[in-house]
């Protein structure tokens, strides 16, 4: 019977049926996880991933200064020593100064280089490269170093006497100030935190003769940035002026720190705990020399403190001079709070149970003297 020539069998064709062969069934091969790092083999993603974490983590490089972590921006002001610069997961750095072209250097050449840098805007760059095969974690910090030697801080503090303490402020003399070339150069940076503080007082009081239009609220803004500048100076003027700022915006975290200036030490440490023992003794009458000046405000609530404390017991009077006070309509809100705090702490350490549950309601869901002030309320029987 004739065949149609193209489906006739060729030879290749017979060859190709003569090779083919059928798989036997098995089970099929478990699917496996390579470590990108090392020959590793894992049998899930999760062991994988566990490896990873466990063996060939990279973490983030850190450097900690005094005070922490510097930020994106930060600004140094107090003199470095290599001992406060800390390294962590480093294996090398890129320091550029002042704009110049950056160069690697070692975590142990690093801590020498900042300590030797006074004047500078410094870009850095630590780099964690200790994982073959995985891309190097960074961390970029811009620091600003403005670093005044002893002799220029002390002239500021000069200027300041001068200009800002031995006669009113105004904005006239804060301009002053900051225009004597004892106030330039390297102590700029200590000047303009003392300035800020003077501007802070004059919004805050208010003088008739400033016609001044700046919201009493901003007051804060500018003790805020006289706080950010001052507390890096390891200077006793810094410091005090430090902690008045803390006192007057209701910071007592650090309230037990004493500054030698009796009045704010009293009142801080019976604000942090009205039944402390360890009230500073009273220095007398000895004549003081003023060395920085103080808002009217916060002048008052320490006069109020100082005078309360060495009252003997309490009377009705003492109640009536507390309550005008802290319901004065020139005080601010934070200088409210503290004068409603003073009275009831002198009221309740006298035993004055009652007179002290006016002010302590006042104050019960007020931070910090929430702290003691619903204790108290809580002792005494309603």
């Amino acid at each position: 019977m004739p065949t149609v020539g193209w489906i006739r069998e060729g030879d290749l064709d017979a060859f190709y049926e003569g090779t083919e062969r059928v798989p036997d069934p098995a089970p099929h091969k478990a699917r496996t996880f390579a470590c990108p790092f090392c020959p590793s083999i894992l049998t899930t993603q999760l062991d994988l991933h566990d490896h990873v974490y466990a063996r060939h983590r990279v973490e983030r490089p850190v450097i900690m200064l005094p005070g922490g972590e510097p930020t994106g921006n930060d600004v140094i002001r107090a003199p470095l020593h290599e001992s406060d610069v800390m390294l962590t997961n480093t294996s090398f750095a890129r320091v550029s100064v002042d704009g110049a072209m950056s160069r690697q250097v070692s975590p142990k050449e690093l801590p020498e280089i900042l300590a030797k840098t006074k004047h500078a805007e410094v870009k850095l760059e630590l780099v964690n490269d200790v994982q073959r095969n995985a891309v190097p974690v960074t961390s970029k910090y811009k620091i600003s170093f403005r670093v005044a030697d002893l002799d220029a801080l002390r002239s500021v503090e000069k200027a300041f006497v001068e200009v800002l303490v031995s006669a009113a402020i105004s904005r006239e003399s804060i301009g002053r100030f900051l225009a004597d070339k004892r106030a330039q150069g390297a102590g700029n940076e200590y000047a303009s935190g003392l300035a800020n503080y003077c501007l802070g007082i004059l919004i805050k009081e208010r003088p008739d003769g400033e016609r001044l239009t700046t919201p009493l609220s901003r007051y804060r803004e500018h003790y805020g940035s006289a706080l950010e500048i001052l507390k890096d100076f390891d200077r006793p003027l810094a410091h005090l002026i430090a902690s008045i700022i803390r006192f007057s915006m209701n910071d007592f975290e650090r309230g037990r720190e004493r500054t030698g200036y009796w009045e704010l030490d009293l009142t801080n440490e019976l604000l942090v705990d009205p039944s402390s023992e360890n009230l500073p003794p009273s220095q007398g009458h000895s004549k003081r020399r003023p060395v920085c000046p103080v808002d009217h405000g916060t002048g008052r609530m320490l006069e109020l403190a100082s005078h309360l404390v060495g009252q003997p017991r309490w009377s009705p009077i003492l109640d009536d001079e507390c309550r005008a006070l802290a319901r004065s309509d020139v005080l601010d809100a934070s200088d409210h709070q503290k004068a409603f705090a003073i009275w009831a702490a002198v009221a309740w350490r006298l035993g004055a149970t009652q007179s002290a549950l006016e002010p302590l309601s006042q104050i019960a869901e007020v931070y910090p003297f929430s702290r003691w002030a619903r204790e108290y309320l809580e002792k005494e029987p309603m």
